[in-house]
């Protein structure tokens, strides 16, 4: 018998997981887990139960969003514990399942939770809080998490950062902050209206806005920065840059495993769509292989 944890949010994405439980927990009986079973109740339920519960199991399979997922990573680290973790993603957006190859389907991707293949994944460390796959801030990153997933599937990629940029028109009123960033040695200085550090093929619903070849175990992260358009003309640039991931004169594309970011005023990060504070200078490095995490693929991370 697998001593197990299952940690589940009930209210996340349209709640499907919840017509799915008399099948998970028949199941993980089948496979011989004992599982304890928990169904947060409110914000951070889930880290706390982790935070206290979490050594006692050696696996531990969490059903919700990138939120949940974020809170259960983030309360191993803490701790300092290290149960392989399994995901069955039923969120709205669910970035980092794609990056994993997990299935959207609740049954197949519970398979995956208690079969797929074992991996060691890189985590993001930013002064002290961890993050799964995306430390971000500025207008993309607010339009993005402020969207429903079903305008992101009517309108496309394209189209959708489009129309997100196009809120913030007239452009003289787009949020700017200046910075610099340290990145491994290099300093990029200038002004810019996105910023955002990355370890997944999908973030925010694009899957590819980040490239085709992510490695999650690679110790590297990809970094991402826009810079303030002047013109539609310039906002054209940044949508072909974003959708080919292609560095322009409006974009500012990078790999690294140490960014230290200084801005002119307080930003307000966010951590796997959460909200993660406000900074002014802030250190993020790539904590590589830190999380055991089981996926659908074999080779290529």
């Amino acid at each position: 018998m697998k001593d197990a944890l299952f940690v589940y949010n009930p209210n996340s994405g349209q709640k499907i997981i919840n017509e799915h439980l008399p099948w998970i927990v028949d199941y993980l009986s089948e496979r011989e887990y004992l599982t304890s079973i928990y169904a947060t109740q409110s914000p951070r339920d889930a880290s706390e139960i982790v935070s206290n519960l979490g050594y006692r199991f050696d696996e531990i399979i969490v059903g919700g969003g990138d939120g949940t997922l974020d809170e259960v990573i983030s309360a191993v680290c803490k701790v300092k514990i290290n149960p392989l973790v399994g995901y069955i993603p039923t969120g709205s957006t669910n970035d980092f399942s794609k990056s994993l190859n997990i299935p959207a389907d609740v049954e197949k991707a519970t398979k995956v939770a208690t079969r797929g293949y074992k991996k060691d994944i890189d985590i993001g460390n930013i002064d002290g809080k961890y993050f799964v796959y995306v430390a971000a801030f500025g207008t993309i990153a607010e339009v993005s998490y402020n969207t429903g997933q079903d305008v992101k599937n009517i309108f496309g990629r394209s189209a959708y950062i489009f129309e997100g940029l196009k809120q913030t028109l007239p452009l003289v009123n787009i949020p700017t902050y200046k910075m610099e960033v340290a990145i491994d040695g290099e300093t990029i200085a200038g002004e810019f209206i996105h910023f955002m550090v990355t370890n997944s093929v999908s973030v925010g619903g694009f899957v590819g806005i980040t490239g085709q070849n992510v490695g999650l175990s690679d110790g590297i992260f990809e970094l991402t920065m826009v810079k303030r358009p002047q013109s539609l003309a310039d906002v054209n640039k940044i949508i072909f840059g974003l959708t080919n991931r292609k560095e322009n004169d409006m974009l500012i594309l990078r790999q690294g495993s140490e960014f230290i970011v200084k801005t002119d005023q307080k930003v307000a990060w966010s951590l796997d769509g959460e909200y993660g504070g406000t900074t002014t200078l802030a250190d993020i490095k790539v904590l590589k292989e830190k999380i055991k995490i089981r996926t659908g693929l074999r080779d290529k991370i």
